[in-house]
């Protein structure tokens, strides 16, 4: 089984128009689309079985409205994460709502919530995920399209040491071109790292060295698309020096396992 942590879909309408534009933006070219049926033929084409639609909100209003719509496209295909913002009004209440209704974690992107890790006003949401064994996929370090950075290595692992049962995914390996960081103050600890948007974009060798530093079973596949392409990051993936049962954890193993323990925790 192969399984993408990391894959972002809009509304059709929209995604034609804010796709082309967000990726004109970061200076780069898009691997397809953004709309739903566009993802599910690249899972076709790359033999992906399963992909998690990790949604972010730019503004409070938009919450409940994408929470709805990434929940009507659940499947046996499709995992759908929460979307969250630090200045919706009842961020505690909202993780109950959202773990009564079978997602299983959030997506927070510092650089668009204009927010650090350990922002305050997450302070109640980090509860109640924590009480819901629910995840938290964060984007880490720098954002091709964002001019800021609100996050470092060393952020996640504290936030950790404050949040021990609360299950960390830090997309981009960690933080993306902050992999020296991460090898110093990260790897090793309890949390998650997510190669989306990072093979090929630091040496190889570096990479492995990465995985195997921070742990093979913390490491999750994911691709960021529809900013890369899903079948070009599995044969990338597969031409590295791991092996055959380092390659089955990363693809899909470990994630299958994450959800799984998750899903017992909650029932």
């Amino acid at each position: 089984m192969i399984i993408d942590v990391h894959t972002h879909i809009f509304p059709d309408e929209l995604a034609l128009k804010a796709v082309p534009k967000m990726a004109k933006e970061a200076g780069i070219q898009e691997a397809i689309d953004g709309r739903c049926a566009s993802l599910l033929q690249s899972m076709d084409e790359a033999g992906i079985d399963k992909s998690w639609l990790q949604p972010v909100a730019t503004k409070p209003v938009q919450v409940q409205s994408i929470n709805t719509f990434v929940e009507n496209l659940r499947s046996e295909r499709l995992v759908s994460f929460g979307a969250v913002h630090p200045d919706c009004d009842d961020l505690s209440k909202l993780a109950d709502d959202l773990a009564e209704r079978g997602f299983p974690g959030v997506k927070i992107h510092p650089e668009y919530h204009q927010c650090r890790p350990d922002d305050p006003r997450f302070t109640p949401l980090y509860e109640a995920l924590q009480a819901n064994r629910m995840i938290v996929l964060f984007h880490a370090g720098y954002d091709i399209g964002i001019p800021t950075i609100n996050s470092a290595p060393i952020d996640f692992a504290r936030l950790k040491d404050k949040y021990p049962r609360l299950t960390l995914i830090l997309a981009h390996m960690g933080g993306f071109q902050q992999w020296e960081e991460v090898s110093k103050d990260l790897a090793g600890e309890d949390v998650y790292l997510d190669t989306s948007y990072s093979l090929g974009h630091f040496p190889d060798e570096d990479f492995v060295a990465l995985v195997r530093k921070h742990g093979v079973h913390r490491i999750l596949f994911g691709t960021d698309s529809p900013w890369a392409d899903q079948k070009k990051d599995v044969d990338y993936l597969k031409s590295l020096s791991f092996s055959d049962d380092e390659l089955k954890s990363i693809l899909g193993e470990n994630a299958q396992s994450l959800l799984e323990n998750q899903h017992k925790n909650t029932t």
